[in-house]
């Protein structure tokens, strides 16, 4: 008997999970969104975009060719799009000990340490669930993918790096001073396939959760540590989305978190990323995200202006100990981050370039980083006075930020004020100089000007020479700071530095004469670009190729031996004070290899 149609459609089989398509398996998809199970087999993440099927359409419509060019952009939603399963291959199997990994190396980095990381109970709760991903809540779940991306930045795993001269473990200081810059520089490049994937990973099952929606401290922590990881995968910066979701979700979490009148818990470590997400909006000409409501609000107000801080201090010139040091940290960081603010609100946004530059605006900018210089010079000399050794007793080329002691906390706070001070003024630097040269356009357009504008030209650059100035002065403080913390910090400062050694080289090449102390700061920079390279693939951008070219002329080795000449220094004692105590050699400078320069590495 000929079977009866019922009229109804066969129900179409669910689409494959982006694992299994793209290990060209078969998979079995389960309802209700559950894993399929090959994935919960092999502890994966089981996620399934969407894909359209059927026959494109020939001629889209204006608002699909949009979303086309959306999808071929480079901002977070191109890897949310159908085609990044191609890159799945390249992530390595999350399994319980892996991911513990991960978690190790995470907490070696700065970002481990913001005050909405530390109220999270994602540690506690991964151990609980021995580290097995797919048997997390899906709001931990997504914070833990996130750290599994930013611990890949440092990982020595083989998962991650692959076959191929590598660190033995965090803490391996040889192989950083040892080792040929080739083998330092090919672990960033050989990396980036694997942190690629990682955070392509996070990001989807980010967006799939919906993090930037809900509010809670677990989605602020995520939203916070994925800004962190664009910021370091691109320096250039886009609209930032998960830096303004993050900040939304602090500004409504941050009143259940202080009383009134009392000052709210954990100020100082939240004056201090505040000031950070303030220098990273600054460094890539976005507007700043940070108010002063919410300083106020997560660091407390500060009772001192800028020039009752500098008074103070200086009244406690004659008090010994860290004592004035630690407590100067919260000031310094919230005039800091102000000044930042005003700093784009008068000077370099984008509103005010479509005007004149103002220049009482810039006079009294100059006048307030004067007295954060004075500040600043003040509290190095504090901590001059506190680390009376020049090595840190506690080097490590990744340290753990909550082993805390003394002197490593004084080192601390040097790089935070050197690291403050050169990103408030290089941008002002910047900006002066990028005005100075539209003038000088616009001379040439128009040789025949008023005698105003001239003078208001030479103004602009004797304005302009004043903030080079100060901005030299920045440069070789920052350069001091990284010779006294010995350790790496972020791979999201290798910009900054990057930056800095910019600056420097223009002004070497500038200078008739180049003063030992100048090499010194260049080879410092360039040591510590140098582990920057271990995280991050640097020679995949032409202009950093460039920069490493110029640096070969400054830190080959006869100029070294002459620095050393000229500096007095003992080499016999320093390499065996180095290999008693297998720390990153005095004045950051690394080993080079005699036999390949800067510019051979990549061809290597």
């Amino acid at each position: 008997m000929a079977t009866q149609r019922t009229g109804q459609k066969k129900a179409s089989k669910p689409p494959a999970c982006d694992t299994c398509k793209a290990k060209r398996v078969l998979c079995h998809p389960q309802p209700n969104g559950a894993p399929c199970p090959r994935c919960v087999d092999k502890n994966n993440i089981c996620t399934t975009t969407p894909t359209r099927r059927g026959r494109p359409t020939k001629n889209p419509t204006p608002g699909r060719v949009q979303e086309h060019e959306l999808a071929n952009s480079s901002s977070s939603m191109t890897l949310l799009s159908p085609q990044v399963h191609e890159s799945l291959h390249e992530s390595p199997e999350l399994t319980p000990e892996i991911v513990e990994h991960f978690f190790d190396c995470f907490e070696r980095l700065s970002a481990a340490m913001n005050p909405i990381v530390l109220n999270t109970s994602v540690k506690r709760t991964v151990h609980t669930a021995a580290f097995q991903i797919s048997l997390l809540p899906p709001e931990t779940r997504v914070l833990t993918l996130v750290i599994v991306a930013l611990g890949s930045l440092i990982s020595f795993h083989e998962s991650v790096l692959g076959p191929g001269p590598r660190p033995a473990y965090l803490d391996d200081i040889s192989f950083f001073t040892s080792s040929s810059h080739t083998d330092v520089f090919n672990c960033g490049v050989r990396r980036a396939p694997t942190c690629r994937a990682l955070h392509i990973t996070a990001l989807r099952v980010a967006w799939d959760t919906g993090i930037m929606l809900n509010v809670s401290t677990e989605n602020a922590a995520s939203c916070f540590l994925l800004d962190t990881l664009e910021s370091s995968n691109n320096p250039s910066g886009l609209s930032r989305p998960w830096a303004n979701a993050y900040m939304s979700h602090v500004r409504a979490l941050a009143p259940m978190w202080r009383t009134p009148n009392i000052t709210p818990p954990q100020s100082a470590n939240w004056a201090g990323f505040l000031m950070s997400e303030s220098l990273l909006s600054t460094r890539s000409r976005k507007p700043i995200l940070v108010t002063l409501g919410d300083q106020i609000l997560l660091s407390g107000p500060e009772s001192r202006t800028l020039e009752q801080f500098l008074a103070w201090i200086e009244a406690s010139a004659e008090k010994t100990g860290a004592k004035i040091l630690f407590d100067s940290m919260k000031p310094y960081a919230f005039h800091i981050t102000h000044l930042l603010s005003e700093l784009w609100q008068t000077i370099t946004g984008d509103h005010v370039r479509l005007a004149p530059l103002p220049e009482s605006a810039v006079l009294q900018f100059l006048s307030s980083v004067s007295i954060i210089h004075a500040i600043q010079t003040h509290l190095m000399s504090r901590v001059d006075a506190l680390c009376t050794d020049p090595i840190c007793a506690e080097a490590g080329a990744f340290c753990r930020h909550d082993e805390w002691s003394e002197d490593r906390a004084a080192r601390t706070c040097a790089y935070g004020i050197a690291m403050g001070f050169v990103g408030l003024v290089l941008p002002l630097h910047r900006e002066l100089e990028y005005r100075v040269g539209l003038l000088d356009a616009d001379v040439n357009a128009k040789p025949r000007g008023s005698v105003g504008a001239a003078l208001a030209r030479e103004r602009l650059r004797l304005l302009a020479a004043q903030a080079r100035g100060i901005a030299a002065l920045a440069v070789q403080q920052l350069a001091r700071a990284i010779r006294l913390l010995r350790w790496y910090y972020a791979p999201i400062h290798g910009c900054t530095l990057t930056e800095c050694a910019r600056f420097a080289l223009d002004e070497a090449e500038a200078a008739p004469v180049l003063e030992p102390e100048r090499v010194k700061d260049l080879a410092t920079i360039g040591a510590q670009l140098r582990i920057v390279g271990y995280s991050l693939d640097l020679f995949s951008s032409p202009e950093t190729v460039q920069l490493f070219a110029r640096l070969e002329r400054y830190i080959e080795t006869p100029v070294m031996d002459e620095f050393f000449t000229l500096g007095n220094v003992d080499l016999a004692s320093l390499e065996s004070r180095h290999s008693e105590l297998g720390r990153l050699e005095d004045f950051g400078l690394p080993p080079l290899d005699h036999d390949l320069s800067w510019m051979e590495m990549r061809a290597a």
